[in-house]
């Protein structure tokens, strides 16, 4: 799957596990990170936005490969553009895992659905006497 984020296209398979377990490991380490950031007194706000930066750096560098930050952000420590870009990311994940859902609900109901109606083909065929014996 294709994502774009500041003119820059950057490849990723969210359906595929390898893919995956990439994604989740960056982004429950970015979400700790900040978490433990969130903890720390900063002695100014830039220094802050720097941490806050670098955090999204290192997460979009261990999801698409070394050198992405860069890519994204020219170097720029922006917390406003680092933030907007893991919001993409955010929202492409989640767009992916409604995907999934949908494609898995709409064929968990065609087979409940088709259970349902071999169940009340046998209760109609016993009602009427097909299927016992006289």
């Amino acid at each position: 799957m294709e994502l774009i984020i500041n003119n820059v296209k950057l490849e990723g398979d969210l359906m595929d596990a390898d893919f995956m377990e990439k994604f989740e490991t960056a982004m429950v380490k970015m979400r700790d990170s900040a978490l433990e950031a969130k903890r720390q007194s900063f002695p100014t706000a830039a220094a802050n936005y720097r941490a806050q930066c670098e955090v999204v750096n290192t997460c979009f560098d261990e999801i698409f490969g070394a050198g992405t930050a860069v890519k994204l952000f020219g170097g720029k420590m922006n917390v406003m553009d680092h933030l907007m870009a893991i919001e993409k990311v955010s929202e492409w994940a989640a767009g992916e895992r409604k995907a999934l859902n949908d494609l898995t609900n709409r064929y968990t109901q065609r087979q409940q659905n088709a259970v349902r109606n071999m169940q009340t083909a046998q209760f109609v065929s016993q009602k009427h006497g097909k299927g016992k014996k006289r």
